[in-house]
């Protein structure tokens, strides 16, 4: 593979972490995602329904026309929120970080559910995308892009329970970055285990 250049991000933006939430941006996540897990949990009559839509509608009236290119918008850029601030996260945050990776705490919830309150198979590698993000970005790792990710299922994921999440990088060649994550219970029983490969950005590549 070609080397890319120390420091080159390649044609991908540089985005930062937000200096500060906006006081109201949290609120509104967590109720954004309340709502998710009630919209999939709740068998209320039409009539209710057609009222919940009104108010959704009346949020969303409020907030178009203030839309803002990526990487000026807060959500997914704030690190002391659940989830960065972004709904698509599960309430996940960060709780240790460095060379050595990265440390998250954090559980599912309703909306995540695939069957018999387990957590939905598709949740789990979307999360440790997330993670394998982070684990690059706080080992100042010029900007990746995912080439694959591995999950193995070691135990049903439960919700609402506290979870734990470690990430590390295991290797670098040259323009490719190996990452290894476990998640795990409270009680310490392995739930899934994750390994990836990151390659990082030549100059022409968004």
């Amino acid at each position: 593979m070609t080397e890319t250049a120390p420091g080159v991000r390649g044609g991908f933006p540089d985005i930062k972490p937000a200096d500060h939430a906006p006081p109201g941006l949290g609120r509104f996540v967590a109720a954004m995602r309340r709502l998710q897990d009630l919209t999939v949990a709740s068998n209320p009559d039409s009539a209710a329904w057609s009222a919940a839509a009104r108010h959704v509608e009346e949020a969303c009236a409020l907030l178009d026309g203030h839309q803002v290119p990526e990487g000026v918008a807060p959500a997914g850029r704030v690190i002391e929120l659940p989830g960065l601030g972004h709904p698509l996260l599960p309430p996940w945050t960060v709780t240790d970080s460095g060379p050595d990776g990265v440390t998250m705490a954090g559980h599912f919830s309703r909306s995540h559910v695939g069957g018999n309150n387990a957590v939905h198979g598709g949740m789990i590698p979307l999360f440790y995308d997330w993670l394998f993000g982070m684990v690059v970005s706080t080992a100042g790792t010029p900007p990746t892009r995912t080439a694959y990710l591995h999950v193995d299922y070691r135990n049903i994921t439960p919700i609402d329970e506290p979870l734990t999440a470690r990430g590390h990088i295991t290797d670098i060649e040259g323009r490719k970055v190996l990452i290894s994550a476990t998640m795990t219970a409270a009680d310490g029983t392995l739930l899934t285990e994750a390994n990836g490969l990151m390659v990082r950005l030549l100059p022409h590549q968004p």
